[in-house]
């Protein structure tokens, strides 16, 4: 008997099933690398806007530390102060309507 071509099916059966499970993995890690780049450009984006962010709340603390205007304007709308010479007057709406 010739056990030879036997040997080289099972050897061909055994490495085609090496290189289908190779090739498989292969697509699953490029899945998941294509996952984490998007995660990684989307980070991105969010660290620019933070930063951006960052950035305008170090200008209004700038201008609160430095711009006595800019420190009246926020006192009177968040705080609801008035300079003693100024006079508040209030209006109330009507809502109904003829």
């Amino acid at each position: 008997m010739d056990f030879k071509p036997m040997l080289y099916l099972k050897i061909g059966l055994i490495v085609g099933f090496v290189l289908l499970t190779i090739m498989y993995l292969q697509e699953q890690g490029n899945l998941q690398k294509n996952a984490i780049q998007l995660k990684i450009s989307q980070l991105k984006q969010d660290n620019e806007s933070m930063e951006k962010e960052i950035h305008q709340f170090e200008q209004k603390i700038s201008k609160l530390r430095s711009d006595p205007k800019t420190v009246e304007k926020v006192a009177k709308r968040k705080l609801g102060m008035v300079r003693q010479d100024e006079t508040i007057y209030i209006f109330h709406r009507d809502n109904e309507t003829n």
